[in-house]
Protein backbone atom coordinates (compact mmCIF):
# COMPACT_ATOMS: atom_id res chain seq x y z
CA UNK A 1 0.00 0.00 0.00
CA UNK A 2 2.83 2.35 0.83
CA UNK A 3 4.53 1.70 -2.55
CA UNK A 4 1.23 2.27 -4.28
CA UNK A 5 0.78 5.56 -2.46
CA UNK A 6 4.30 6.64 -3.43
CA UNK A 7 3.71 5.81 -7.09
CA UNK A 8 0.52 7.86 -7.15
CA UNK A 9 1.94 10.78 -5.14
CA UNK A 10 2.64 12.85 -8.26
CA UNK A 11 -0.87 12.23 -9.57
CA UNK A 12 -2.34 13.24 -6.23
CA UNK A 13 -0.21 16.38 -6.16
CA UNK A 14 -1.35 17.38 -9.67
CA UNK A 15 -4.99 16.66 -8.80
CA UNK A 16 -4.73 18.78 -5.65
CA UNK A 17 -3.14 21.63 -7.60
CA UNK A 18 -5.86 21.44 -10.25
CA UNK A 19 -8.58 21.58 -7.60
CA UNK A 20 -6.94 24.57 -5.90
CA UNK A 21 -6.66 26.40 -9.23
CA UNK A 22 -10.29 25.64 -10.01
CA UNK A 23 -11.45 26.84 -6.58
CA UNK A 24 -9.38 30.03 -6.78
CA UNK A 25 -10.64 30.80 -10.28
CA UNK A 26 -14.24 30.21 -9.26
CA UNK A 27 -13.85 32.37 -6.16
CA UNK A 28 -12.24 35.21 -8.15
CA UNK A 29 -15.00 35.09 -10.76
CA UNK A 30 -17.65 35.23 -8.04
CA UNK A 31 -15.94 38.12 -6.23
CA UNK A 32 -15.54 40.12 -9.44
CA UNK A 33 -19.18 39.56 -10.39
CA UNK A 34 -20.27 40.72 -6.94
CA UNK A 35 -18.02 43.79 -7.04
CA UNK A 36 -19.27 44.78 -10.49
CA UNK A 37 -22.84 44.47 -9.31
CA UNK A 38 -22.12 46.52 -6.17
CA UNK A 39 -20.24 49.23 -8.07
CA UNK A 40 -22.92 49.60 -10.71
CA UNK A 41 -22.51 52.82 -12.74
CA UNK A 42 -19.19 53.75 -11.16
CA UNK A 43 -17.38 51.50 -13.66
CA UNK A 44 -17.13 52.65 -17.26
CA UNK A 45 -18.99 50.53 -19.80
CA UNK A 46 -15.83 49.52 -21.66
CA UNK A 47 -13.98 48.33 -18.55
CA UNK A 48 -17.09 46.60 -17.24
CA UNK A 49 -17.46 44.69 -20.53
CA UNK A 50 -13.81 43.60 -20.40
CA UNK A 51 -14.20 42.26 -16.87
CA UNK A 52 -17.47 40.49 -17.75
CA UNK A 53 -15.79 38.85 -20.76
CA UNK A 54 -12.88 37.74 -18.56
CA UNK A 55 -15.34 36.30 -16.02
CA UNK A 56 -17.07 34.37 -18.81
CA UNK A 57 -13.70 33.02 -19.99
CA UNK A 58 -12.89 31.83 -16.46
CA UNK A 59 -16.29 30.13 -16.14
CA UNK A 60 -15.81 28.44 -19.52
CA UNK A 61 -12.35 27.16 -18.54
CA UNK A 62 -13.80 25.82 -15.27
CA UNK A 63 -16.61 24.03 -17.13
CA UNK A 64 -14.09 22.46 -19.53
CA UNK A 65 -11.93 21.49 -16.55
CA UNK A 66 -8.86 22.83 -18.39
CA UNK A 67 -6.26 23.71 -15.76
CA UNK A 68 -3.96 25.64 -18.12
CA UNK A 69 -6.87 27.71 -19.43
CA UNK A 70 -8.00 28.35 -15.86
CA UNK A 71 -4.55 29.70 -14.99
CA UNK A 72 -4.47 32.00 -18.03
CA UNK A 73 -8.01 33.28 -17.62
CA UNK A 74 -7.53 33.72 -13.87
CA UNK A 75 -4.51 35.95 -14.46
CA UNK A 76 -6.34 37.85 -17.21
CA UNK A 77 -9.37 38.46 -15.00
CA UNK A 78 -7.17 39.56 -12.13
CA UNK A 79 -5.39 42.08 -14.37
CA UNK A 80 -8.64 43.41 -15.83
CA UNK A 81 -10.22 43.89 -12.42
CA UNK A 82 -7.06 45.52 -11.13
CA UNK A 83 -7.37 48.10 -13.94
CA UNK A 84 -10.96 48.78 -12.88
CA UNK A 85 -9.87 49.16 -9.26
CA UNK A 86 -7.12 51.60 -10.26
CA UNK A 87 -9.62 53.65 -12.27
CA UNK A 88 -12.02 53.78 -9.32
CA UNK A 89 -9.20 54.78 -6.99
CA UNK A 90 -8.24 57.65 -9.30
CA UNK A 91 -11.87 58.80 -9.45
CA UNK A 92 -12.16 58.69 -5.67
CA UNK A 93 -8.90 60.61 -5.26
CA UNK A 94 -10.00 63.28 -7.71
CA UNK A 95 -13.33 63.73 -5.92
CA UNK A 96 -11.75 63.89 -2.47
CA UNK A 97 -9.33 66.65 -3.46
CA UNK A 98 -5.83 67.20 -2.12
CA UNK A 99 -5.43 65.64 1.29
CA UNK A 100 -1.90 64.26 1.69
CA UNK A 101 0.45 66.02 4.04
CA UNK A 102 -0.25 68.32 6.97
CA UNK A 103 -2.45 71.30 6.23
CA UNK A 104 -1.38 74.66 7.65
CA UNK A 105 -3.47 75.71 10.56
CA UNK A 106 -3.39 76.68 14.20
CA UNK A 107 -2.20 73.24 15.30
CA UNK A 108 0.83 73.00 13.00
CA UNK A 109 2.41 76.35 13.79
CA UNK A 110 4.06 77.30 17.04
CA UNK A 111 1.87 79.35 19.37
CA UNK A 112 3.22 82.30 21.25
CA UNK A 113 4.55 81.11 24.59
CA UNK A 114 4.53 77.44 23.56
CA UNK A 115 7.60 75.28 23.70
CA UNK A 116 9.35 74.66 20.41
CA UNK A 117 7.73 71.72 18.62
CA UNK A 118 4.82 71.57 21.06
CA UNK A 119 2.32 72.57 18.37
CA UNK A 120 3.41 69.72 16.10
CA UNK A 121 2.08 66.94 18.29
CA UNK A 122 -1.11 66.62 16.27
CA UNK A 123 -3.34 66.65 19.35
CA UNK A 124 -5.88 69.27 20.22
CA UNK A 125 -3.14 71.72 21.25
CA UNK A 126 -4.66 72.51 24.68
CA UNK A 127 -2.73 70.10 26.87
CA UNK A 128 -2.97 70.60 30.62
CA UNK A 129 -0.32 69.11 32.85
CA UNK A 130 -1.76 68.32 36.26
CA UNK A 131 -1.13 66.15 39.25
CA UNK A 132 -3.83 63.97 40.77
CA UNK A 133 -4.27 61.60 43.65
CA UNK A 134 -6.31 58.40 43.54
CA UNK A 135 -8.58 58.19 46.56
CA UNK A 136 -9.79 54.75 47.54
CA UNK A 137 -13.48 55.00 48.50
CA UNK A 138 -13.17 52.23 51.12
CA UNK A 139 -10.39 53.99 53.01
CA UNK A 140 -12.20 57.29 52.84
CA UNK A 141 -14.94 56.12 55.24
Amino acid sequence: MQREAETHADEDKKAKEAIEIKNNADMLAYQCEKQLKDLGDKVSGDKKKQVEDAIAAVREAINKNDTDAMKRTYDDLQNKFQEVSAELYKQASAQAGPQPGPQPGPETGARPGAEEGAGKRGGDGDVVDAEFEVVDEDKKK
